[in-house]
């Protein structure tokens, strides 16, 4: 282009110099305005008629063809006599209700609810001992061997299979993570680094973990339950690792072991 031409030409004309005009770009961008304009006109046209249309159809009277039948009215005779009572009604006295033997209902009685904090005996301590009100000390019943000692209060009955406290599959109430499950997820996200692994883009790898949450709220035994790699089950085992103190789980009013299970997915960037 000349010199001179660049002053009386616009962007387009100078963004399109040298080349092919005619591939479809250069007049999608000179017509643009006119062809908004033009389909936005047709749109409002539209919308215009299809309005007055409604408008007119509702305004409309109604007009029927044939007219309406009114029906004759009909006058009958009636009879106002009275009538001729034959034979007077007989009323019998109800017969009498026999008595017959009844059970008195008395309304039970309702009492606070107490929260029993002695712990229940283990089928172990039953085997050889009588079931009573009392954990009492003596020789052991049924002939077994040996004698057993009673069962204080605020003692835990453990059975003597059991090596540690139990820990439960479910609490009544189930450990938490300070701050809650959102606050779980900003922690995953924030410490959670993605492992160098020729995965394909965009693809997600899943890894289930299984952990127990103690009853001081410590994180101990992970275990992998779906293996998503050998670099990304050591990358949230170590995650999971540093985690800070739970809220541990409770299960009639006292603080209990209990396996969590945790889901974490990793998805493979896009590359570009």
């Amino acid at each position: 282009m000349e010199p001179q031409a660049i002053l009386y030409c616009n962007n387009l004309d100078l963004l399109f110099e040298n080349r092919n005009k005619f591939y479809g770009a250069y007049p999608l961008r000179k017509y643009y305005k006119q062809r908004l304009i033009t389909a936005m006109g047709i749109v409002f046209g539209l919308v215009f008629m299809l309005a007055s249309i409604l408008i007119i159809l509702q305004n409309r009277p109604q007009f029927s063809d044939t007219p309406e039948a009114i029906p004759d009215a009909v006058l009958t005779a009636v009879d106002l006599t009275a009538p001729t009572i034959k034979k007077p009604l007989t009323i019998h006295p109800p017969a009498a209700v026999k008595k017959v033997a009844a059970a008195g209902f008395t309304n039970p009685l309702i009492v606070k609810a107490q929260r029993i904090d002695r712990p229940v005996a283990s089928i172990a301590e039953l085997k050889f001992a009588n079931i009573g009100i009392r954990a009492e000390a003596g020789p052991a019943a049924g002939g077994g061997p040996g004698e057993l000692a009673g069962i204080s209060a605020g003692t835990e009955a453990k059975d003597s299979t059991e090596s540690g406290p139990k820990i439960l599959q479910r609490a009544q109430v189930m450990p938490e993570f300070p701050g809650g499950p959102e606050a779980l997820r900003r922690y995953l996200s924030k410490n959670l680094r993605m492992p160098d692994t020729p995965a394909e883009p965009g693809s997600q790898i899943r890894v289930i973990v299984k952990f127990v949450v103690d009853a001081d709220g410590k994180v101990t035994g992970i275990n992998t339950i779906q293996s998503g790699g050998s670099l990304f089950d050591q990358e949230v085992q170590r995650v999971i690792s540093r985690m800070p103190v739970w809220k541990p789980g409770v299960q009639n009013g006292r603080k209990v072991s209990v396996y969590y299970m945790l889901p974490v997915s990793f998805i493979i960037p896009l590359s570009y």
